[in-house]
């Protein structure tokens, strides 16, 4: 893990909860294999990481603000598994007309921790049982099913049904 020098001095406010995210990080990853790792879909990774640091990576965006782009249609795309073709990048489901920029990025962590903590909020005992699953290096989509007794296709549908009020 690197950290960008700038967290030490003119934006020191920022280390607690970087540090935080990038451990999330480090700490799935010493769980799991490197293959189970980079099987898992990046907005899955970051999302869990934003949300374990009250907002690490997504400082940029507010909630209320991501909500909005659900709300409009402005969403990420949530796939079942991870590319090693593209391991960083979150999708949108539909191309923005800005290019990818650091406020892009950020709010799509900040949708992908949103989703994340409504799993575990709405169901706490799903959200452990699917993140043994995980920790157990099994894909995220059989650990959603194992978690939920549903898909992660239908989990998006409730949450952004519940973005529309």
């Amino acid at each position: 893990m690197i950290l960008s020098p700038v967290l030490f001095s003119i934006q020191r406010q920022r280390l607690p909860t970087i540090l935080t995210h990038e451990l999330s990080h480090a700490h799935l990853q010493s769980w799991i294999s490197v293959l189970s790792f980079y099987r898992l879909p990046s907005w899955f990774k970051e999302g869990l990481a934003v949300m374990v640091s009250c907002g690490g990576g997504a400082e940029g965006v507010s909630e209320v603000q991501a909500r909005e782009a659900i709300r409009r249609g402005d969403h990420i795309a949530v796939e079942s598994a991870g590319s090693l073709l593209d391991l960083a990048a979150i999708k949108f489901l539909r191309p923005s007309e800005k290019p990818d920029t650091s406020a892009r990025t950020q709010m799509a962590y900040r949708q992908a921790g949103l989703f994340v903590a409504f799993l575990r909020d709405t169901d706490p005992v799903g959200f452990a049982r699917m993140m043994n699953a995980v920790l157990d290096g099994r894909p995220l989509a059989d650990a959603v099913t194992t978690g939920y007794a549903t898909d992660l296709h239908t989990l998006w549908l409730r949450f952004v049904r519940q973005n529309e009020h």
